[in-house]
């Protein structure tokens, strides 16, 4: 498949804005529509990033029918992504979802149930999978360095109060759905990714600080333990009101090996000296800032990905895992018991 995609970008707030900018450097690609509640303001977005042969879309189900559209990428809010999924599967659109792709059980089964049936090619955006770290470590777990992993351990810290733009809304159940549905799901599917398996069972607590001082309407701070499937144990948490600079502090240990963030000591490097950590030159998951998160790596793999036929790793069929582990963390946190991870019909998990 050599001819150009067409590019539709629906939503023009900032994670729009990243789209854009690296869909322009890809070449074969070519935004033909943006698309927004306003067409006005669709059409402030194809001038601001100076966007030729562009059409702006106030509707929807319009901008699906736009001659020469390949490709929707879904920059709506949260609560927006399982219809606008469903219907772009059946207008026959590859489609780029930004996370989380649902906020509850059903409308997850929906959008998977649309998508297989109309066998389009999906990409959900877990973009921290193509972060120089997750790369140099995925790689050094496929040589073996770390041996067979049996613990791991991730966390998302990252404020999100009245100083951060997406607060308003994202303080709302309806539109943020949880701690880990609305930021912590990178820690979570970072750590699934480099383990490499499933996870089986989950336990939780959750807390919002005393007197809930940014107002949320869900828990802002959750710890979460995971049984996965290979027999590795695991610990994730999220915290969006720490007082804080961002952090995402990642541990990998095997029977080989240790990793934390990014150092490394292995058996099979004796010539490190004793006590000490050889370090893993790599771009490291240090910003919630979008222009600053490897959306272009994702999104080059994905036209690959499309022009091969290939099935990309982190489509929804295979990321509806996270978000099954994500709602069963918000059923143990709940309960305070430990819960079994479902499975959506017919999706199988890609983790290699």
């Amino acid at each position: 498949m050599s001819k150009t995609l067409g590019i539709g970008i629906v939503g023009t707030g900032w994670v729009a804005g990243a789209h854009i900018a690296n869909f322009q450097k890809i070449a074969g690609t070519h935004i033909v529509a943006v698309g927004s509640r306003e067409q006005a303001r669709a059409a402030a977005k194809i001038s601001a990033h100076a966007l030729r042969d562009c059409t702006p879309y106030d509707d929807y189900k319009k901008l699906l029918r736009h001659p020469g559209l390949d490709v929707v990428v879904l920059c709506t809010p949260h609560p927006s992504h399982p219809a606008e999924t469903i219907l772009a599967a059946r207008a026959d659109k590859h489609i780029v979802i930004e996370k989380p792709v649902a906020l509850d059980r059903a409308a997850l089964h929906r959008m998977c149930k649309a998508v297989l049936a109309a066998g389009v090619q999906t990409s959900v955006c877990f973009e921290l999978r193509w972060i120089g770290l997750f790369t140099n470590i995925k790689a050094l777990l496929a040589e073996g360095k770390l041996g067979r992993l049996f613990y791991g351990e991730s966390a998302y810290f990252h404020g999100i109060g009245p100083w951060y733009g997406q607060y308003e809304w994202n303080r709302k159940r309806a539109m943020g759905g949880g701690a880990f549905l609305t930021a912590g799901c990178h820690a979570l599917d970072g750590l699934i990714w480099l383990i490499g398996s499933e996870v089986e069972s989950v336990s939780a607590m959750a807390n919002t600080s005393k007197g809930n001082p940014l107002r949320y309407e869900y828990d802002t701070n959750v710890a979460a333990l995971l049984q996965f499937k290979s027999g590795a144990i695991g610990k994730c948490a999220v915290s969006i009101e720490c007082r804080q600079p961002y952090h995402f502090p990642l541990v990998l240990q095997g029977e080989r090996g240790t990793i934390v963030d990014d150092r490394i000591s292995t058996l099979d490097w004796p010539g490190v000296p004793k006590g000490q950590w050889a370090r893993i030159p790599a771009a490291m998951p240090d910003s919630g800032d979008v222009d600053n998160h490897p959306y272009l790596g994702q999104l080059q793999y994905f036209v690959d990905c499309i022009r091969s036929g290939k099935r990309p790793h982190n489509d929804l069929a295979s990321c509806a895992h996270v978000h099954e582990v994500m709602f069963a963390v918000q059923e143990a946190g709940r309960s305070g018991g430990r819960v079994k991870v479902q499975q959506v019909p017919g999706c199988k998990t890609l983790l290699g």
